[in-house]
């Protein structure tokens, strides 16, 4: 792993962690870590309102995040090559807020809500 890529993995780790230093630290100007994301050939995905509606609900029940919903009326996924998993920003106007890493298995269900798939058990009643 190149030097480079250290550097934004640490980046991308440590910025959860300063989230919850306080409220002032909560947020950054999204250009931070878009231009991380960037740097590394990543990708930065706005989300639909569908997907943000259902990361808020999965921030408010995460044991890793601070209590509450998290800032904004938006979200973004933030993804680098070779990782396959993520972190969400929430974003608030032009302020990045309260990143929560996102796991493969939660990239899954973003696919899902944003195609609207609806899984079904059996036939029902």
């Amino acid at each position: 792993m190149s030097k480079r890529s250290v550097a934004v993995a640490v980046a991308l780790t440590v910025l959860p962690a300063v989230a919850y230093a306080g409220d002032a630290a909560r947020c950054v100007d999204v250009s931070v870590p878009k231009k991380v994301v960037e740097s590394q050939k990543g990708q930065w995905i706005e989300l639909t309102p569908e997907q943000w509606q259902f990361l808020r609900g999965i921030y408010a029940m995460n044991p890793s995040t601070p209590p509450g919903l998290p800032y904004g009326d938006r979200a973004v996924l933030a993804k680098v090559d070779g990782r396959d998993s993520g972190l969400v920003f929430f974003l608030d106007g032009n302020r990045a807020c309260t990143p929560m890493e996102a796991p493969k298995e939660l990239l899954a269900l973003l696919d899902d809500v944003a195609t609207a798939r609806i899984s079904h058990e059996g036939n029902g009643l």
